[in-house]
């Protein structure tokens, strides 16, 4: 491995065309970027002995990226008016982990999911209503944004004509973390989320004294075995990660399965003949595409991973996307194959006691976007000159910024 690949991460080159530097990432498991100052994990069988290792690679305030960074005086200053930032679960380890996820497991787990399936299939259909008549739709603002942000806006007992607003507080939310937003930037994301964190704890409260049947309601009301609730900054930093779990990574999952779509004709004929088969296609498309491209974790302890030592007190970042597409473990890994047998076993939502708790809810949203719009529409083009196929500038997020697109519609 040499030292060419310091810094390739923060190309927005690389990031749009990451195969390459995904391949020579792998002929090491473990790399260290001086440039970036991180470990990068980047092959299947080692970032799943780190995820299952929680006591020496720690994910307690794993993803704060300030020390790397730091943000403009501006921004530190609205931070400290805003309650502060605590671990739940993205950023926790056993037992407060544990402690937290029981608490919240309940509304995602699968029996919960399939409760939800025809409001989602009615949810789809109503996006795909509104621009079915046109023959035409850029995917990403029609489609691919509504989708998820209506399914988790009444999931959380929000007014869906709040959908601008909870696509602003999201976007503030990650936004940060993929470190390529400018001081600007980062100072209006604060200001953001300040502004989610006093609506939200209107709403909380609202809910404590006249509770309801959504997921706000949830938080007030739910309890450990010892009989103790959510804080307030508790309940502030689970319901930001709802909204970033329930519509991010299924916004540019749909994206990036319709262009995957066009791209494999083949592969859509496939999933026409066989609309069974659309939940292996999500997960192909989570698989090939990462959403979520990667996370970092923190070292406890010295330790040793695939023959390379790295030191306590180092940060990793799990290159989810460079695993996905590990030939040791994918035949044919950089193709898009729907009868695929191992399509669900990606770590596109990571793995463990960290397996996203929005996973299922996602890949349901997924499933059921690609199925309906598979069943009432044809012959899906691009619009001729219309796309750039540019994503937002992350080194976390990878997400198309627009797609629009040209159909037939049967019905």
């Amino acid at each position: 491995m040499t030292q060419e690949l310091d810094g390739q991460l923060a190309r927005i080159d690389v990031q749009e065309n990451p195969a390459a530097y995904y391949q020579q990432l792998r002929e090491s498991p473990v790399y260290f970027d001086a440039s970036l100052g991180f470990w990068i994990c980047s092959t299947y069988d080692e970032m799943r002995e780190i995820l299952r290792n929680t006591q020496v690679f720690s994910s307690v305030g794993s993803q704060a990226v300030d020390s790397l960074r730091r943000p403009p005086e501006e921004a530190i200053t609205i931070r400290q008016q805003m309650y502060p930032q605590v671990n739940t679960l993205v950023t926790n380890d056993p037992p407060a982990h544990t402690r937290i996820r029981k608490m919240v497991d309940e509304p995602f787990r699968p029996r919960s999911i399939e409760l939800l399936r025809t409001s989602i299939e009615a949810i789809v259909n109503e996006c795909i209503d509104d621009f079915i008549g046109s023959g035409k739709a850029e995917i990403v603002h029609a489609y691919a944004i509504p989708i998820p942000i209506r399914v988790i806006a009444d999931m959380l007992g929000l007014d869906r004509a709040l959908a601008p607003k909870i696509k602003e507080w999201s976007d503030a939310s990650v936004e940060p973390l993929g470190m390529m937003v400018s001081d600007e930037r980062l100072v209006i994301c604060a200001r953001t989320m300040k502004e989610f964190q006093d609506f939200i704890v209107g709403e909380l409260e609202a809910r404590r004294s006249k509770p309801r049947e959504d997921l706000l309601t949830h938080l007030t009301a739910a309890r450990d075995e010892q009989g103790e609730g959510f804080s307030i900054p508790e309940m502030l930093s689970l319901t930001q990660q709802f909204l970033v779990a329930g519509n991010e990574t299924t916004t540019n999952g749909i994206a990036a399965g319709v262009q995957m779509l066009i791209d494999n004709p083949d592969q859509q004929a496939l999933l026409r003949a066989n609309p069974e088969r659309c939940m292996v296609f999500a997960n192909e498309v989570l698989r090939l595409e990462s959403p979520v491209q990667g996370l970092f974790r923190i070292v406890l302890a010295d330790t040793e991973i695939g023959g390379v030592r790295l030191p306590k007190g180092s940060r990793v970042m799990l290159r989810f996307a460079a695993a996905n597409r590990d030939p040791l473990k994918y035949e044919h890994a950089d193709e898009l194959d729907v009868m695929r047998q191992n399509a669900g076993t990606h770590v596109g939502f990571g793995a463990g006691i960290h397996h996203c708790i929005g996973a299922n809810l996602a890949r349901e949203e997924m499933t059921q976007a690609f199925r309906l719009l598979l069943e009432r529409v044809d012959n899906l083009a691009y619009a001729e000159g219309a796309n750039d196929f540019m994503h937002h500038p992350s080194m976390i997020l990878r997400g198309l910024k627009k797609l629009h697109v040209t159909f037939t519609g049967t019905r």
